[in-house]
């Protein structure tokens, strides 16, 4: 509609609106139109509308049938589909009405536009008025508002439409949630949303102080989509964003995270969560690429619209999938540019949060941050339960915890993730254990948890490597993962990843390494005796897998998909969303659960009192 408003040739655009369009739409004729334009939707709509709806009105006192004999149902699928093939003749027909070099129409459903010249306008608009009831379209002219290009022409646009109880403009008008007009109306038009989305910000950084979690995600999944569409169809506002960003960045994120951020943090923020961020994006830099983007993208269906084609012979969709593989493409390498640069600087100034940052990415370790808080799921999280994440996942301090172990060891973050003080440790093993079964109870058989090992009864087999003992254990055994019959045993253990020993390792070689170390331990083993399979289930504290935990989960997720029917990536998503957050919880668990007292005072179990011996409570009144 842009290109087509800034044609030299055009005088004004005709925004047309109809009276209650959806309900008033004749649906006995579009039906019938239906069947010959796509007999394949045909079929569907007459099962659907052939027949009139009737809703029952009662007081108590008596009983009334209303029959909904026109229109189609708000809220169904098909109603966009039904509606738009319903009045396609009716946009022919105009279009065989008027020149189209000097007039040319544009429908989006009910929101009919024409733009061009004056005089050619008014005979489509003419036009319109006469066969549109015929369809069950009825312009409503209270609501139509025509927009004057030049102003030199608003005496003689006044005089062609005078009459038709058209409003005339002379600025610019709101259009299918952008803006057609001048530019100084455009400006105005986004500085008002703008105003009206940081006081949304404002209200949501409240909401955020209590409730960080559900303020994340209905700004990720919510909120910011509402200016996305705009910086989509509206060109040369990215400026017009600053005072958004300087909302987002020195409200927003502070209210969720709990603490101030630097610049630097701000962006590293503003990155995707696969890519270690939050996803909260800066609005100033994504205005221009998203422009460039949906201009791209939609070229060959505008061009259709501007050569006015009736039909969609000539779309091309394959070059349209080609252009988005193509716009995915330089969108990752611009990230992955963008992460090099963030890390590169974080490198100089804190070499843990750099760590953290390439742990971050890791598959699976941001599921926590893009699941909806659920209660029914486990996915929530209380205000220091989703601080410490964030701090957690960023390698920040955090501060208000005690500064030695009971243990006697100096406290911090990484010797709470590895003290053994307390059970935390082995609950963290356990729980992740107890994930993988339940996984495993869904497509597999006989699942045992802590199956003990055949035992070595021949010398010959005492020269194997690995764990010889007597009544060894692995974590889980399961028969019909890999094979129909095949048994597969699994081994789980987690590491903390900013331990020490791993400070100058890549992540994946450690990994390796604790795979490598468990197949010595178990594999000619479990090969050799059980004649079954070992599979090492490696993972780090922070979220992330090792290759086999990676194959492990494919399969279960490609079996449980095919069983239930249901998309792989569905199934996958929310296999390690439940992995992410029963680890994330044990972290948290490990970080501020109790591990008891040092040199606990003896205390007399509550078996061995006699009741009567308690001393008795004053009344508060006494006191």
């Amino acid at each position: 509609m842009r290109d087509m408003w800034e044609e030299p040739c055009t005088e004004a655009a005709l925004l047309v609106d109809a009276d209650n369009a959806f309900n008033r739409l004749n649906r006995r004729l579009a039906i019938h139109n239906i069947q010959s334009l796509c007999p394949n939707f045909y079929t569907y709509i007459k099962n659907t509308y052939q027949e009139a709806a009737t809703l029952v009105v009662n007081d108590t006192q008596k009983t009334d049938y209303l029959s909904s004999d026109e229109g189609c149902t708000q809220g169904d699928v098909a109603a966009m589909g039904f509606y738009g093939l319903g009045v396609q003749p009716l946009t022919k027909h105009l279009s065989t009405h008027v020149n189209k070099t000097t007039c040319k129409q544009s429908w989006y459903a009910d929101d009919s536009t024409a733009v061009g010249k004056l005089t050619e306008i008014r005979r489509w608009w003419d036009e319109l008025t006469v066969m549109g009831p015929k369809y069950g379209y009825h312009p409503k002219p209270a609501k139509t508002v025509l927009i004057i290009k030049d102003p030199t022409l608003a005496s003689e646009a006044k005089l062609i439409f005078d009459g038709t109880g058209i409003k005339l403009s002379l600025e610019g008008e709101r259009h299918l949630g952008a803006v057609l007009g001048s530019d100084a109306f455009r400006e105005a038009y986004v500085k008002d949303k703008v105003c009206k989305w940081i006081r949304d910000v404002e209200q949501l950084s409240e909401i955020g102080k209590e409730e960080p979690q559900a303020a994340l995600s209905a700004y990720t999944k919510g909120l910011c989509h509402r200016w996305t569409f705009l910086q989509r169809t509206v060109s040369g506002i990215a400026q017009l964003f600053e005072p958004l960003e300087d909302i987002i960045a020195h409200k927003f994120i502070p209210a969720i995270v709990g603490r101030e951020v630097s610049d630097l943090q701000r962006d590293m923020l503003a990155l995707p969560v696969r890519y270690g961020g939050l996803g909260i994006a800066n609005p100033v830099m994504t205005a221009d690429r998203e422009y460039e983007t949906s201009k791209k993208v939609t070229a060959n269906l505008t061009e259709l619209i501007k050569q006015q084609e009736q039909s969609l012979e000539n779309y091309n969709s394959k070059s349209v999938k080609e252009c988005i593989a193509r716009l995915k493409e330089e969108k990752e390498v611009a990230l992955k540019q963008r992460l090099t640069v963030i890390l590169k600087q974080l490198k100089t100034l804190d070499s843990r949060s750099a760590r953290a940052l390439q742990l971050a990415q890791e598959k699976g370790c941001g599921a926590w941050l893009t699941a909806l808080p659920l209660a029914s799921m486990g996915y929530v999280l209380n205000k220091q339960e989703f601080r410490d994440s964030i701090k957690l996942r960023y390698g920040w301090k955090i501060a208000d915890i005690p500064s030695h172990c009971v243990c006697g060891e100096k406290n911090d973050i990484d010797h709470t993730l590895i003290c053994k003080t307390g059970g935390h440790v082995i609950f963290r093993h356990n729980r992740i254990r107890d994930v993988n079964a339940n996984f495993l109870r869904q497509v597999c058989h006989n699942i045992v948890l802590e199956p003990e090992l055949l035992p070595l009864e021949s010398a010959n087999f005492r020269s194997i490597q690995g764990n010889l003992a007597d009544k060894a254990r692995l974590d889980i055994s399961a028969t019909g993962l890999w094979g129909p019959f095949q048994k597969t045993m699994f081994d789980v253990r987690i590491f903390h990843p900013y331990a020490k020993s791993y400070e100058n390792q890549k992540i994946a070689d450690v990994y390796t390494r604790h795979e490598q170390e468990k197949r010595r331990n178990y594999l000619q083993r479990v090969l050799q005796t059980e004649k079954a399979s070992f599979t090492p289930l490696v993972y780090s504290t922070n979220g992330g897998m090792g290759k086999e935990a990676q194959q492990f989960h494919k399969k279960v997720a490609h079996m449980m998909a095919d069983k239930t029917r249901e998309s792989y990536s569905d199934v996958i998503n929310c296999m390690r969303t439940k992995l992410a957050f029963n680890m994330l919880r044990s972290v948290l668990m490990s970080v501020r659960g109790s591990r008891g007292k040092k040199n606990r005072a003896h205390e007399t179990p509550l078996s061995y009192l006699s009741f009567n011996l308690i001393p008795e409570m004053k009344h508060y009144e006494s006191l």
